[in-house]
C-alpha cells in the first residue's frame, strides 16, 4: 500500500538553493555570510538556514538561551554537512557532464503517479500538502536523476565499490529472520487538516482550528466517511479518508504511534505530522501470519541493496571530501 503518509516518500531528493549576499544600502551590516568554502565555490548561511528553517523553528523558546543557541547551532552544522555533500556531487556531475532530458523527467513523474495511484488531480493536491510546485518537483527529480547516474559511473569505474552492493543468499536469509515475524497491521482512515512543515504560524494556528472542530462533530457522532469527503485535505477524501492496511514501519512515526495504540473502531485526538494536523479512526485490526520468504525476496533484496548503496555512497563521499578543499566556518 503506498500513501503520502508512508515513510518512503514520493521522491528522495537532493536539493541546493542559491542565495546572494551584500550590504544594505546605507549600512555597515552584512545580512549574510560564507558558511563553508567547497573547492572553488562558497555555500552561504542564508542556504544553511534557508534547508533547515523548519527544524530552527521548532526549537522552544521556552529553553534557556544558551541551549537554544547549541540546538540551533547543531541543527545548522548538520545541515551543512548535506549541503557540502550536495554541492560535491554537483561538482562531479559537471566535471562528468552528467545529463537529464526533459523526457526523462516526464517519465519519472509519470511513474510517481504510478507508483502512488495518484491521477493528475490527486498529484496536484500532494505536491500542495507537500509544500512544493510541479517546477520545484522537476528541478528535484533532475539533481536525484543526475546523481544516479553520477554513482552508475561510479560503479562502472570502481569494483571495489561494486563489490560493496552485492547481496548473497545469507545475506536475503539473515534479513529475514531478523525482520519477519507474525506482524501487527491496522486499517485506518483519516480526516486531514493541511498544514505541511514551513507552514506560517497563522496558517497552522488555522488549520488546527478547523481540526479541532470536525473532532467535536466526530466525538458527537457524525458519520466520520462522510466528514472525510466534506473536510479533508486529501487525496483519500474521496474514499472516506480510507487508507487501507498497514503495518509497523510503513508510515510516519507520529501518524504510526497513535494509530497501533488505538482499539478498533477507536477515534484519536488531532494528531500533528509534517503534512498537518489528521483525526485518525482505526477500522480494523489484524495479525498476519510471517510470510513465504520467496514472495518477500525482491522487497528484501530491494531493502539490503539500499542500506548497502548508502554505505558505499558515504564511503565514497567521504573520499571525494578527503581529496577535495572543504573548509567550514560555521
Amino acid at each position: 500500500m503506498n500513501n503520502i503518509y508512508s515513510k518512503r516518500p514520493i521522491l528522495l531528493v537532493f536539493t541546493m538553493s542559491i542565495f546572494w549576499f551584500g550590504i544594505l544600502p546605507g549600512h555597515s551590516r552584512v545580512i549574510d555570510r560564507v558558511a563553508a568554502v567547497v573547492n572553488d565555490q562558497v555555500i552561504l548561511l542564508s542556504e544553511v538556514d534557508g534547508r533547515c528553517q523548519a527544524a530552527l523553528d521548532e526549537v522552544s523558546s521556552s529553553l534557556p538561551v544558551d541551549q537554544v543557541v547549541k540546538r540551533k547551532l547543531e541543527i545548522r552544522k548538520k545541515t551543512l554537512d548535506l549541503l557540502i555533500d550536495d554541492l560535491l556531487i554537483l561538482q562531479q556531475v559537471r566535471e562528468h557532464k552528467v545529463e537529464v532530458s526533459e523526457k526523462d523527467i516526464s517519465n519519472q513523474i509519470a511513474q510517481i503517479k504510478k507508483d502512488n495511484n495518484l491521477n493528475d488531480e490527486q498529484f496536484a493536491k500532494a505536491l500542495k500538502m507537500e509544500g512544493r510546485t510541479i517546477a520545484k518537483l522537476k528541478a528535484d527529480i533532475r539533481k536525484q536523476m543526475e546523481r544516479s547516474k553520477l554513482i552508475e559511473v561510479q560503479m562502472r569505474n570502481n569494483p571495489e565499490m561494486r563489490s560493496q552492493v552485492q547481496i548473497g543468499e545469507k545475506d536475503i536469509a539473515e534479513y529475514y529472520r531478523s525482520h519477519y515475524s507474525a506482524m501487527e497491521k491496522v486499517r485506518a482512515s483519516h480526516i486531514l487538516f493541511a498544514a505541511p512543515s514551513g507552514t506560517k504560524p497563522e496558517l497552522v494556528e488555522k488549520a488546527e482550528k478547523r481540526g479541532r472542530e470536525i473532532l467535536e462533530k466526530v466525538r458527537a457522532g457524525e458519520a466520520f466517511d462522510q466528514l472525510a469527503k466534506d473536510h479533508s485535505e486529501d487525496p483519500s477524501s474521496s474514499l472516506g479518508g480510507d487508507l487501507g492496511w498497514f503495518r509497523r514501519g510503513d508510515m510516519v512515526g507520529a501518524f504510526e504511534k497513535v494509530a497501533f495504540a488505538l482499539k478498533k473502531n477507536g477515534v484519536s485526538d488531532l494528531v500533528r505530522t509534517q503534512f498537518g494536523f489528521h483525526i485518525i479512526k482505526v477500522t480494523d485490526r489484524a495479525e498476519e501470519d510471517r510470510p513465504d520468504l520467496n514472495k518477500v525476496r525482491p522487497r528484501i533484496q530491494q531493502q539490503l541493496y539500499r542500506d548497502k548503496f548508502q554505505r558505499a555512497m558515504r564511503g565514497w563521499l567521504d573520499e571525494l571530501r578527503r581529496r577535495s578543499f572543504v573548509d567550514i566556518k560555521l
